[in-house]
């Protein structure tokens, strides 16, 4: 079991690295001058973490980072980790004002507008335009996963494949597989047009389902133990984007799965489906 838990957090934590480098890559192709306004993000694995600061460009710096006076930013994200905080209209502080810069900045998931500036990596800086509208998309497909799992009625099949194209283009591909997932099981109860299906007629769809997270398993020994464990690692999980969506989303589909053996009118489905269906879900069993 510690060496399960050790192999999976180096797995999550080089996902996490090509993730941010992704990110970073992006956010160095501009340069920002003195006076203009840029968007600092810091978008997290899970999405929902997601965080930014709006700010105006007061020095740059000579390494290319920006000192900027914060106009906007989103509360609760931790920004000690990444950010330094100075006095406004004092470029060069000594080490005393640095400490005493410091000790004015005591809630680091706050930022102070008025006494302090900030030091921000050029890497995380982006234009503001293309900054707000990268973290709108990544809150879009955020609500979509949402939307299903919540079994909004109005979610069909193909707006989840529309949003497994728009991951894809927002650098977000590891959410695909469970957008993937979330359409086989969406097709499970919904045919064409939107019409409801029978209980009976959810079955056969059901097994295409479970079968291909069993062929996930069977390629992503760490995704598998990781599902099956009694007590998950929510923290770790969270740390990557493909992890964390796709272990929701077979939980939907096993418990959905098993819900369906419950609906009355089975009798109508092929003996040979329900059967199948019913072995599946045993071997979905937690260990």
């Amino acid at each position: 079991m510690i060496k399960l838990h050790k192999n999976f957090y180096i797995l999550v934590c080089i996902l996490l690295s090509a993730f941010i480098s992704k990110a970073c890559a992006v956010g160095s192709m501009h340069k920002f001058s003195e006076g203009d306004t840029l968007f600092v993000a810091y978008p997290a694995a899970n999405i929902k973490d997601d965080a930014f600061i709006i700010g105006q460009v007061k020095h740059v710096m000579p390494n290319g980072d920006y000192k900027i006076s914060v106009m906007d930013y989103v509360e609760g994200h931790d920004y000690g980790v990444s950010c330094v905080p100075m006095v406004k209209h004092e470029l060069a502080p000594n080490s005393d004002t640095k400490d005493s810069v410091w000790e004015l900045w005591t809630d680091t998931t706050k930022l102070d507008k008025k006494q302090l500036d900030y030091l921000v990596s050029h890497k995380d800086a982006l234009e503001l335009g293309y900054g707000k509208t990268y973290f709108i998309e990544r809150n879009n497909l955020y609500i979509v996963f949402g939307r299903w799992k919540s079994d909004a009625p109005l979610l069909n099949a193909e707006r989840i494949l529309k949003a497994e194209k728009q991951a894809k283009l927002n650098g977000l591909e590891e959410m695909i597989p469970a957008f993937e997932i979330a359409r086989l099981d969406r097709m499970s109860f919904y045919g064409e047009y939107g019409r409801p299906m029978q209980p009976y007629e959810s079955i056969a769809p059901l097994i295409i389902a479970l079968n291909r997270i069993k062929d996930l398993f069977d390629k992503d020994d760490d995704l598998k133990q990781a599902w099956y464990s009694k007590k998950r690692d929510w923290k770790a999980i969270s740390q990557s984007t493909k992890y964390y969506f796709l272990i929701q989303a077979i939980d939907k589909v096993v418990e959905d799965a098993k819900s369906q053996l419950y609906e009355d009118g089975l009798e109508q489905a092929a003996p040979k489906d329900l059967e199948q269906l019913k072995k599946q879900i045993s071997e979905f069993k937690k260990r």
